[in-house]
């Protein structure tokens, strides 16, 4: 097995991770400027870490940690407490649908799904993303701090609340 060289093993974060840590801005900051900010915060915090990365958790976990305590540090730092704005121009879905009304209908939806979410808890907005972005239970309990069991409870109770929120969207 080969060691990657730094520049290689940031290469390979900012290629694999980018959007996902967009996404992960966008769940903390609202102004698109800001959310620029952020994102080369997390960058440059990623850069000055990797010397520190001991390869005991996988490099997305790791990142994803990296990424959540510098936007919890911004926000902090910044004072901006601001609703996740989904980033629905990162998300393809859309090429799929060859009726115009369903992918107006499928818009819809995403962009309901996307103000549910922004009406969340910090902490539940958090690992509702990272749950849509395909992490483990494991892999959430790692990043947020909890156990993983208490991520299952959350994501119930998660989904749940959005469920109810979807409905007067809805009824709309």
């Amino acid at each position: 097995m080969s060691i990657k060289t730094k520049e290689e093993l940031f290469e390979e974060v900012y290629t694999e991770y980018r959007l996902r840590i967009y996404r992960i801005c966008y769940g903390y900051i609202y102004e698109k400027e800001q959310v620029e900010d952020l994102f080369q915060e997390i960058m440059i915090n990623i850069w000055n870490s990797l010397d520190k990365f001991k390869g005991d958790s996988s490099i997305g976990t790791w990142t994803y940690k990296v990424a959540v305590n510098t936007a919890l540090l911004y926000n902090r730092n910044t004072k901006q407490y601001k609703k996740i704005r989904w980033a629905a121009t990162e998300i393809n879905t859309f090429a799929a649908f060859s009726n115009p009304n369903d992918k107006i209908q499928m818009e819809s939806r995403l962009n309901h799904l996307g103000k549910s979410i922004s009406e969340l808890e910090k902490q539940d907005r958090l690992i509702i993303s990272l749950i849509l972005e395909g992490q483990t239970y494991e892999q959430v309990a790692e990043i947020v701090g909890i156990t993983t069991n208490y991520v299952g409870v959350k994501v119930t109770r998660i989904k749940k609340q959005l469920y109810e929120f979807l409905k007067k969207y809805d009824n709309e």
